[in-house]
């Protein structure tokens, strides 16, 4: 598979990251010398010096040949026309990351096949609709959708009185009683680990479940969490992240208020937006938040261009009593950290969404999408097994494959389900798998190629 990508700034550098793992012939375009020198060393790619609208620039780079050609520069005019150019020149599939212009939709994807590109990508929405699922489920503090959003890959934070603290991981299968439903992951410490068996969970460990989406609820009961749907929430920052998520809660919940200290922004959102009340306030001002009742908020999400207001508004929203906090963090290495926070409930770094969300449209052979846990090792494989594998021969807990990695969901036709040891997997069937990245020729080797 060739992929030409235009734009290595933060989250052109996640996707070529992940690209490289995936050992796929990569070129890369940038106006700026360091950036790409910089991944001269890191990954030894080719890369070219210049405009991504620039025609010479394009065929030098052989976009005509590429299966994939990626625009997410900062400039999303360049990235249009970027996509429009390779079209022309042959470029199987176009990818645009788009911000600022209007084209008329509030998906976080969507494609746009008069202007040759095969799928747009709106980080603002990307974001808005990570965030909206939270709210939705407000005891998750990670949300991801796989296999046409049947399978979920949910985070929760083991509180004290939860029936897994202290308990071996083999636990949760025996007395859980919640069919298809896989421990996943476990974050302690910002250390990610897939669990063993014997593996015992501590009070403040971060677990992933894959579960079917129809099981969500029941796994959040069993983990303790009983709380619906807050309706009070404050967004704290106006801009163009905290317009999106306030236009699509406002259609949802009773008490949505945007908190934004700009008179000139508050005047546009009370204009653009229908039912969410705009305040023109600066959202650390406890004395402020206390005049509008922040202890009986359900939800403060901060969302502001600098991470350090967002996490000490969402620190201080937690001391004055709100029940949930969220705060966007611009450095994805600085995750692991704020996720420890007790005060801040979740985070979200807005370019690794952006970088994550085209993952999931990367296609190549038979490997269908990818996922990868921030700043780690541990990744998730969306896979087709093709015909002559060696998948195909024996039951999962029969399969040669390295220690800590699993099998976390087969969908056969339009069945879903998490698959057992005694389980078998058929030609076609899609599958999850999560992994270290260290095995992965090993188990592209067992699920994508014919054996001998």
């Amino acid at each position: 598979m060739r992929v030409v990508i235009a734009g290595v700034g933060e989250v052109g550098y996640h996707v070529v990251e992940t690209l490289f793992r995936e050992g796929v012939e990569l070129t890369a375009l940038d106006t700026q010398e360091n950036l790409l020198e910089n991944l001269e060393r890191e990954f030894h790619l080719t890369t070219f010096l210049g405009s991504a609208t620039d025609a010479l620039l394009l065929e030098k780079a052989r976009v005509g040949e590429a299966d994939l050609f990626l625009a997410v520069t900062n400039h999303d005019e360049t990235n249009v026309i970027a996509c429009m150019m390779a079209a022309e020149m042959g470029a199987k599939r176009k990818i645009a990351r788009i911000k600022s212009i209007d084209l008329g939709m509030e998906t976080a994807m969507a494609d746009s096949p008069n202007l040759g590109i095969d799928l747009i990508i709106n980080p603002f929405e990307v974001a808005a609709e990570h965030l909206t699922s939270m709210v939705k489920h407000p005891q998750v503090t990670d949300y991801n959708r796989f296999l046409s959003d049947r399978v979920l890959l949910v985070r929760f934070r083991l509180e004290a009185g939860c029936p897994l603290v202290n308990e071996k991981v083999s636990t949760f299968g025996q007395v859980s009683g919640i069919p298809q439903t896989l421990m996943a992951l476990v974050q302690r410490g910002g250390v990610s680990q897939i669990p063993h068996g014997e593996y015992v969970l501590q009070a403040g460990d971060q677990v992933y479940f894959f579960c079917e989406r129809h099981q969500l609820k029941r796994l959040s009961h069993y983990l303790g969490f009983h709380t619906k749907p807050g309706q009070r929430i404050f967004i704290n920052g106006g801009g163009n992240i905290g317009y999106a998520l306030a236009r699509r809660l406002e259609k949802e919940f009773e008490d949505v208020r945007v908190l934004e200290i700009s008179a000139a922004r508050c005047q546009y959102l009370s204009q653009v937006l229908d039912r969410a009340l705009v305040l023109n306030m600066d959202g650390t001002d406890a004395d402020l938040l206390a005049l509008e009742g922040i202890g009986d908020v359900d939800y403060f999400i901060s969302t502001t261009q600098r991470e350090d207001v967002n996490m000490v508004s969402a620190m201080m929203a937690h001391r004055l009593g709100v029940k949930k906090t969220i705060a966007l963090v611009a450095q994805p290495e600085f995750l692991p950290i704020v996720q420890e926070n007790p005060m801040i409930s979740a985070a979200f770094c807005p370019r690794l969404l952006t970088a994550r969300k085209l993952m999931l449209y990367v296609q190549g052979l038979n490997l269908l999408s990818f996922f990868a846990f921030p700043n780690s090792d541990i990744e998730v494989l969306e896979l087709q097994v093709p015909a002559g594998c060696q998948a195909l021969k024996g039951t999962i807990s029969t399969f040669p494959l390295p220690t800590g990695v699993l099998v976390g969901a087969v969908a056969r036709g339009e069945r879903i389900f998490i698959p057992r040891g005694n389980d078998e997997l058929l030609e076609g069937d899609r599958i999850l798998v999560i992994q270290h990245r260290n095995n992965r020729a090993a188990t592209k080797e067992f699920f994508m190629e014919e054996s001998a």
